[in-house]
């Protein structure tokens, strides 16, 4: 897929129309023209790729309650989940007929391929310096 990527921010709030969740998304990437709720320009309605850094304090939720609500957005084509006390990656990706699936990257070796904007991460420049 080829997009132009539009903004990648860490300080952007995500609001999901359909379940009026507000959110702060660790890192958001938006495709094309950024769509905002107000004319504050801090709050996003289209996010393409969500990325959350797991802790032990958000963990469950950022794995099961947060993802069911970022489901319903629309634009939303990939999420991704890095954990922060091991080497772990889990990327969900949404399908053609609107189901999501899961790949894990587990080995530093490994390289996570952002699709929806065709950016290739390795973990072991994810985890550079981190020692657990």
């Amino acid at each position: 897929m080829s997009h132009t990527l539009g903004h990648i921010a860490p300080s952007l709030r995500v609001h999901i129309p359909q379940n009026t969740l507000y959110t702060y998304p660790d890192i958001t990437i938006v495709c094309g023209k950024i769509e905002t709720l107000d004319h504050s320009f801090d709050t996003i309605t289209n996010p393409s790729v969500i990325i959350e850094i797991l802790s032990a304090s958000t963990r469950d939720y950022d794995k099961g309650g947060k993802f069911t609500l970022y489901r319903d957005i629309v634009s939303l084509q990939e999420y991704l989940l890095i954990d922060s006390e091991r080497v772990s990656i889990e990327k969900f990706i949404r399908n053609a007929d609107g189901s999501w699936q899961l790949t894990e990257y587990k080995l530093p070796q490994q390289s996570v391929l952002i699709e929806t904007v065709d950016v290739t991460i390795s973990l072991s420049e994810v985890y550079e310096d981190i020692f657990f």
